[in-house]
């Protein structure tokens, strides 16, 4: 095998560092800021002797983060939890029954992943105040409890599924909720737990629809309270800075702990169509 170019390597681990920086840098620099004192300019970086944690105490204090953190943590494993559930039954009679039509309904279902989200805005807010539910979790909650990717994930895990399996639980006497519960789901574990990763993610750090729905401090999530945070202190961005740190501190973890599920699940049902 000939051997790369010193010039082509040179430029593609050139090209690799700088989108690390791209990527990295903005994280960065939110944590360096926050860390700083007022004696350091916001537009540079703070010097050792600078650094302090005050900005943290100050943001818990006067933000009163401890309640938006609480619905925050019901709110992504409330989603979470149906998001999982909800997608692993929709899919199951799209990857396992033959009906007719069931190539057009989940061709429907994947064409609303094109549709963004802003566009659905104001038919959701209408229905959700429509419903009594505006100014509450539920509210939160509910119109994003089922996606449809989580339903194109748990389809393809499903797909990956041998048939023997599931015709073997059929004839000792199973129906399709024992074959949904006790065969299909825990074969497919590593696609839901990629799915509840995503989901975990997606409803930590939402922030335009419960911005919208929700009204009253006691109701608000911590992307919401932080947003707050940023308008009532000015002044003082680094409260703001140091409360998006704060935020991202759970999410980071449970991502630590739970990235070697990823892998797994997104290659779950890969080569079946």
């Amino acid at each position: 095998m000939s051997r790369r170019p010193l010039l082509l390597t040179v430029f593609m681990y050139g090209l690799a560092l700088a989108l690390a920086v791209l990527a990295v840098g903005p994280a960065l620099w939110l944590i360096v800021i926050a860390f700083s004192s007022t004696a350091s300019p916001i537009n540079q970086l703070p010097a050792p002797s600078e650094l302090t944690l005050s900005n943290f105490t100050g943001a818990w204090e006067e933000a009163d983060l401890l309640r938006p953190l609480i619905n925050s943590v019901l709110v992504t494993v409330a989603q979470a939890f149906f998001n999982v559930v909800l997608a692993a039954l929709a899919a199951y009679p799209l990857a396992r029954m033959r009906f007719r039509g069931r190539s057009v309904i989940f061709v429907v279902i994947l064409s609303t992943i094109m549709i963004p989200e802003q566009v659905i805005i104001v038919p959701l807010f209408r229905t959700v105040v429509a419903m009594g539910l505006y100014d509450t979790l539920i509210a939160v909650v509910l119109p994003f409890s089922v996606t449809a990717f989580g339903i194109f994930l748990c389809r393809q895990a499903f797909l990956s599924i041998p048939a023997e399996l599931e015709e073997a639980a059929r004839i000792d006497g199973a129906h399709a909720g024992h074959v949904w519960l006790h065969v299909m789901l825990p074969l497919a574990r590593p696609a839901l737990a990629t799915l509840a990763v995503f989901s975990v993610i997606g409803a930590w750090s939402n922030l335009l629809w419960p911005l919208i729905v929700l009204q009253s401090q006691e109701q608000f999530t911590l992307p919401v309270a932080i947003n707050q945070l940023l308008g009532v202190f000015a002044t003082n961005v680094r409260y703001a800075y140091a409360g998006s740190v704060l935020a991202m501190l759970p999410i980071l973890l449970f991502f630590l702990v739970a990235q070697r599920f990823l892998t797994k699940g997104l290659l779950a049902g890969a080569v079946k169509g």
